[in-house]
């Protein structure tokens, strides 16, 4: 997925589905907020990890994407 900016220039973060969130957590995975891509190996409360996909240090685990409510309503 494209990295996404706002107006001034700051990343604006990805959201995800509950189950996404769920699946990861499971599976000990991570997302990038920067570009979306999944991280694995990925404890469920990782914070700023480096994502292998875009290079941001913006891979959080599943419960850390839960506490900061970028959850997405829609499927």
């Amino acid at each position: 997925m494209p990295i996404r900016y706002s107006t001034s220039g700051k990343i604006i973060a990805h959201r995800f589905t509950l189950g996404e969130i769920e699946e990861a957590s499971e599976l000990m995975q991570g997302f990038c907020l920067a570009c979306g891509a999944l991280r694995d190996c990925c404890e469920p409360d990782a914070r700023r990890y480096e994502c292998e996909e875009c290079g941001n240090h913006l891979v959080y685990g599943a419960d850390e994407i839960l506490v900061m409510d970028l959850v997405r309503s829609d499927p």
